[in-house]
């Protein structure tokens, strides 16, 4: 199976972002994780680990599946350690200035190809990238939680 998104980017690691992540995982992506918290990051990867732990323990993966799990995440420092991803998922807070202002610095940085994704709930995505040069690349990509477990 070829890989739609080779390197996805999730910013915001709360459990949206977390849950996100360990989809674009399990479907053999490279994730990039991004948070405005100092260790958000880190704390998410540790998460996840913890998580597939658990799924080897109950004899659903086993520890090489999950030790390669683990290793497709990349926790990283600031939006320019994105710019070679193919889509990039932001889950932030509902707050249409901060995703705007995010959804800016993305475009700045990231490869005029590349996919960006809102995961909002309840702002429209046509306001989101009202601000954009390319508003056509960005689109609305949300999930239910807990994200590993609905369809």
């Amino acid at each position: 199976m070829k890989i739609q998104f080779p390197t996805i980017a999730i910013v915001g690691t709360g459990a949206m972002g977390r849950g996100i992540a360990q989809i674009a995982a399990q479907a053999g992506s490279q994730v990039f994780l991004l948070d405005a918290n100092p260790g958000a990051a880190d704390a998410a990867q540790a998460a996840l680990q913890e998580q597939w732990n658990k799924l080897v323990a109950k004899g659903r993966i086993d520890a090489t599946q999950a030790s390669e799990l683990v290793a497709r995440l990349h926790p990283v420092k600031a939006v320019a350690d994105l710019a070679g991803c193919d889509l990039v998922v932001e889950a932030i807070v509902e707050r249409l200035d901060v995703k705007k202002a995010l959804f800016a610095e993305l475009e700045a940085v990231v490869r005029p190809d590349a996919v960006l994704a809102t995961n909002t709930s309840s702002l429209s995505v046509t306001a989101i990238g009202a601000g954009l040069q390319r508003p056509e690349r960005l689109a609305g990509f949300h999930f239910f939680n807990p994200v590993p477990l609905m369809k």
